[in-house]
């Protein structure tokens, strides 16, 4: 491939990366109906579909949110973000608060070879370091993290019933099986089992919230990135989390 093509190659994908994070939470039919709009754009302009034509096309989909709530949502995701660096156990690859249904961090899982039970107690810590973040900065906390099955909270409260139930690292019966997909029965019905895994999501809160807390620098500078860009990735990332990284001791369990 010669040097020219390589480039253009390069520029293309760092294009579609943009796009694709634009686009983020919005449904098939969203996208087919933004990319079918553009196409008639581009007609009626008696030209080719072109990348400037579906930026367009996704700004207009971008709500416009109030300063108050943009600022929330950068604490929000800055509080993520720091813990993700803290514990190490993923690379973040784009932080965003300019999603259509929200902000969100994007990254690679690095591989573990063991997954003990401190580790997946710190992904609790990194999951609920959103919320610990807005109760720190904001001393409130906002509905976006619970709600829907996709949220922090939930995410949480299903893998701290995992650790209970499904991953031997319960301090009783640790040997039984039960199946997590039952997990409104199962909390519902066995008070004992919904006191240990509130008291594993209550115990991540507390770590999150001393993280946060001991950090707020480092949450602070990214929030006034995000608070800036919108989204960041790339060129406009990596200086932030090499900055981050000097600040915040590293803490990956073992």
């Amino acid at each position: 491939m010669s040097e020219r093509n390589a480039s253009t190659e390069t520029a293309e994908h760092a294009v579609l990366r943009s796009l694709a994070l634009k686009a983020a939470g919005l449904s098939g039919a969203d996208v087919e109906r933004l990319v079918r709009e553009a196409r008639q754009r581009a007609r009626r302009e008696r030209r080719g579909l072109g990348f400037s034509d579906l930026h367009a096309g996704l700004a207009l989909l971008k709500p416009d949110r109030p300063e108050a709530l943009r600022r929330r949502m950068a604490i929000h995701e800055a509080g993520h973000a720091v813990a993700h660096l803290h514990f190490g156990l993923s690379s973040i690859t784009a932080i965003t608060i300019d999603g259509p249904s929200g902000g969100y961090i994007e990254g690679e899982t690095d591989h573990i070879d063991i997954l003990t039970e401190d580790r997946v107690a710190a992904v609790l810590v990194i999951k609920l370091a959103g919320r610990a973040a807005e109760e720190e900065f904001l001393g409130s906390v906002s509905a976006g993290s619970g709600g829907s099955s996709e949220s922090d909270l939930a995410k949480s409260t299903e893998l701290a019933l995992a650790m209970e139930t499904a991953l031997g690292f319960s301090t009783e019966t640790p040997l039984l099986y039960r199946h997590t997909e039952e997990r409104t029965a199962l909390l519902t019905h066995h008070s004992r089992l919904a006191d240990r895994v509130n008291a594993r999501l209550e115990n991540a809160y507390r770590q999150a919230r001393d993280l946060v807390r001991s950090n707020r620098d480092a949450v602070q500078l990214i929030v006034e990135a995000l608070l800036r860009y919108g989204t960041l990735e790339g060129q406009q990332l990596e200086p932030v989390l090499a900055t981050v990284r000097d600040q915040i001791p590293a803490g990956c369990p073992r």
